[in-house]
């Protein structure tokens, strides 16, 4: 074989071996991306990975407290997050009292019952304890208690946070607490689609054992969010302030 035959061999071969190599790491990247997640850690990974591509998102949330038997709704909000343009357009309401809030250019605009707005300049706490969905990936990516299941309706992703960050989470709905409480039962359970492994909903649910009246009776919290309209972005104007 002469020396010119051997050179256009070696680079036949070469290319052949490069589009082995690409078929190869496509082949590992595809099933990487795609095969079917069984562990909950892989799974609550791919979650908050997922999440990372978001562009905006709407959702509605419940907040019910069972004390002494009797169940109240102290809090309900709904709205919408838009992370391309840090924006928000949210409502929280309770039996008597609501608070819109609404975020534009790095401004918070904030008003109660309907009243006059107030505006001031965006801080990331404003933005951090509205954005709900990140939110609730933070107790996920905290969580080190996992477990999931199958279901109909997509994959349950069950974690059992830090108790401290729950009991934030109660003193977050008006529980005035002490420091001698007693967590008998708490988890944050997500309903993941098991196709696109995004957050469909979010329930946290607190059994605490505390004073109430002079007396100790359990206290039960339950939240829920439902996340919908993924990256559907919708146009936010700031409203007009007299």
């Amino acid at each position: 074989m002469s020396t010119a035959e051997k050179g256009t061999g070696n680079k036949q071969l070469y290319v052949v071996l490069v589009i082995i190599s690409i078929l190869i790491l496509s082949g590992i990247y595809y099933y990487a991306e795609y095969r079917e997640i069984n562990d909950p850690y892989d799974l609550a990974g791919r979650v908050i990975h997922v999440s990372e591509d978001i562009t905006s998102y709407q959702f509605n949330m419940s907040s019910d407290i069972t004390v002494l038997g009797e169940t109240i709704s102290p809090l309900n909000g709904s709205g919408y997050v838009g992370y391309v343009d840090r924006e928000m357009d949210i409502t929280f309401f309770s039996p008597d009292r609501s608070i819109d809030m609404m975020v534009v250019d790095e401004k918070a605009y904030m008003r109660e019952n309907a009243g006059t707005w107030q505006s001031r300049n965006l801080d990331e706490q404003t933005w951090d304890s509205n954005d709900q969905l990140s939110q609730n990936e933070f107790l996920l990516a905290d969580s080190t208690n996992l477990s999931m299941e199958r279901i109909d309706s997509g994959i349950v992703l069950t974690a059992i946070p830090d108790q401290a960050t729950l009991i934030q989470e109660a003193e977050k709905v008006g529980l005035d607490l002490q420091g001698d409480e007693q967590l008998r039962d708490y988890y944050v359970r997500y309903l993941i689609d098991e196709d696109t492994y995004r957050v469909l909903s979010i329930e946290t649910y607190i059994d605490i054992q505390m004073k109430v009246q002079g007396m100790r009776s359990p206290v039960i919290i339950h939240n829920k969010i439902n996340v919908y309209d993924y990256d559907e972005e919708i146009d936010i104007e700031a409203p007009f302030i007299i």
